[in-house]
């Protein structure tokens, strides 16, 4: 029986040995001059069942045990933390600026998605699998990239993707201009023809602001006949409408066009090109202005700086001026100055015979004075605008995103520039600087792009997005004929128009206040009334025609609200555009035109009842 124990017992070795060996393969196996290990052990001191026979290891079971666990303590911490800054960022940064609101919470996600990221790489790499994570990794980024495409960032610098696989009307503009042999629409009825022009920047009147109303508010898409529903190319311009023609500005390729659609059918009538492509990861593809109609010809300004003047009928050239090299400005040193290019719209004074726009330049920085003031720079240039020929150069500020405006201030009549850091007057006739009033801004970062607004008598408000808000400021003349400004309000807190303007009505102000549509008393710069987030329209437009704000909202629905000084009233909406709108809605009489990106629509609205006869055709000029 004695050889019979022993046997057993050296079996029992073995088997103890071997369980080892497969538990912890970084320990060495038990040689055969170590002590057998007890069977059992109750006081915690050596190894113990794990309920299969076999005996382990205490010191084995923990580092198993820690290879595999995950760390949900740290997970708690790096949660509470990322929660913490995206609660900040969502109920007190927003309210200041949605896109720094954003890109916290950006930054929040993306840690937490760091540290599970490495926690599960760390997991997958103690049991031998050190590829496992960055192969899934790569796949999911792959499987990303094959079904989605990157489209840019939305106003508040949220990243937005479509479906690769889905329709996109990219591309697929009208190529050539109508045949001469295919005659216009001898119909002259509401639809062929706009009742009221709306030829520039901002409206008729290049405030934002149409004092009559033609149209009867629709609530819905089926209150309204749709003319054309087409692609378009790349860009953030608007429509500019003349009787029987809508001109706009479009990128198709590497060519930056100048287009003009026949209101009726949206068919091309005639298209410029011009071999240029201004590109930004942030601001997108294409030009920003928009284009005016003046005395038969159309005044259109590209985003790399070239201003063409076209016949409206034929589209013929009658004059171009290359800004950039007026400006002895090379493509890389602008670009770096103003990465979003050039956004202003022309301004033709007719009795002039001038052209306005902004104009830049490069910067000596030794040149530069304490007030960060250089002679190097031009903010505005004025233009014949019959030759091209200059007229004249002013202003020392560097060029903003904003137009120049015609007030009358102080009795007086002058243009208004919104610059990199300033606002600026000039007097007309020469260019001369009249007054200056602080406007900070950086057109490579924090830009301005909110023209002024007038609001009556010596007064204009003035926007701002990236946090800054509004402000009205009054010019003043002295006894000696000197211009003073006085600031009458501003407030970091109101109307903060981002890119859009504000809209003045009875000395009420509309805008979009950091992509919210807000009322605001101008007089006294407190707020009256703003949309709940859930109905805020984002970095949209909006204008004001009559009593009826009509809203472009970022996302692409067209909104009819009341201009109530008491309260927001949505009155209708269309589901029109389907992708990141930012160009300005177009009202010409009963005619709506909307744009982005890739695709136009022309709506023929509802006429309005009134008592006295309307909704005929203009005669033609």
């Amino acid at each position: 029986m004695l050889p019979s124990v022993s046997r057993d017992r050296t079996n029992l070795a073995e088997l103890q040995t071997q369980t080892k060996i497969t538990f912890v393969s970084d320990n060495p196996p038990l040689s055969a001059e170590s002590p057998t290990p007890p069977e059992s052990n109750t006081d915690g001191g050596g190894a113990h069942s794990d309920g299969s026979g076999s005996n382990v290891s205490p010191s084995t079971d923990t580092k198993q045990t820690k290879a595999i666990k995950f760390p949900y303590r740290g997970l708690l911490i790096v949660g509470v933390l990322a929660g913490a800054a995206m609660a900040y960022a969502r109920w007190y940064v927003a309210h200041l600026d949605y896109q720094n609101a954003n890109m916290i919470q950006i930054l929040a996600m993306a840690v937490v998605a760091l540290f599970c990221l490495v926690a599960f790489h760390r997991m997958a790499r103690s049991r031998g699998q050190r590829f496992l994570v960055p192969m899934i990794s790569l796949g999911l980024i792959g499987a990303s990239v094959a079904a989605f495409e990157f489209q840019g960032f939305s106003g508040e610098m949220w990243p937005q993707y479509s479906w690769r696989f889905g329709s996109d009307a990219r591309g697929r503009w009208q190529e050539s201009p109508l045949d001469e042999t295919q005659a216009a629409p001898t119909d002259r009825g509401p639809e062929t023809f706009a009742l009221a022009d709306s030829p520039q920047f901002l409206g008729p009147n290049r405030t934002g602001v149409v004092s009559e109303r033609l149209f009867a508010v629709p609530t819905n898409n089926s209150d309204t006949q749709v003319l054309w529903d087409q692609p378009i190319g790349d860009g953030w311009s608007s429509f500019a409408v003349h009787q029987d023609r809508a001109v706009t500005l479009e990128q198709r390729e590497q060519w930056e066009c100048v287009t003009c659609y026949r209101i009726a059918d949206g068919e091309l009538l005639w298209i410029d090109r011009h071999e240029a492509r201004h590109e930004n990861p942030l601001g997108g593809v294409g030009p920003r202005s928009t284009p005016a109609i003046s005395d038969g010809k159309v005044y259109a300004m590209g985003a790399m700086g070239l201003l063409r003047v076209l016949d409206l009928q034929t589209g013929e050239r009658i004059w171009t001026k290359d800004f950039l090299t007026e400006a002895q400005w090379s493509a890389e040193e602008f670009l770096s100055a103003a990465p979003w290019g050039h956004a202003s719209s022309p301004l033709v004074l007719k009795e002039s015979n001038m052209v306005v726009v902004s104009f830049g330049g490069p910067v000596d920085p030794a040149s530069i004075d304490d007030q960060g003031m250089t002679p190097t720079s031009k903010s505005l240039i004025a233009l014949d605008s019959n030759t091209g020929d200059v007229k004249w150069k002013a202003g020392r500020d560097q060029f903003a995103y904003a137009s120049p405006m015609l007030l009358t201030l102080a009795d007086q009549p002058q243009l208004v520039s919104v610059n990199e850091k300033t606002i600026t007057g000039h007097a007309p006739a020469s260019g001369e600087t009249l007054w200056s009033v602080p406007w900070p801004g950086s057109t490579s970062t924090n830009a301005n792009c909110a023209s002024v607004i007038p609001i009556g008598g010596d007064r204009f408000v003035i926007g701002k997005g990236y946090g800054g808000g509004s402000g009205v400021f009054q010019v003043n003349r002295s006894k000696s004929d000197e211009m003073t400004t006085e600031a009458i309000w501003t407030s970091n807190r109101v109307l903060k128009t981002k890119f859009n303007h504000t809209c003045v009505r009875d000395q009420i102000g509309y805008g979009l206040s950091n992509g919210t549509l807000q009322a605001a008393d101008l007089r006294t710069g407190k707020p009256l009334w703003s949309q709940s987030r859930r109905e805020r329209f984002g970095q949209g437009q909006v204008v004001l025609i009559d009593d009826v704000l009509v809203a472009q909202s970022e996302p692409g629905d067209v909104v009819f609200a009341a201009a109530d000084a008491d309260e927001y009233r949505e009155l209708g909406r269309l589901e029109a555009l389907q992708s990141k709108t930012w160009n300005i809605p177009t009202v010409a009489g009963r005619h709506l035109l909307v744009r982005n990106d890739r695709q136009a629509i022309c709506y023929l609205l509802p006429a309005r009842q009134m008592d006295s006869p309307q909704n005929e055709p203009p005669s033609q000029d």
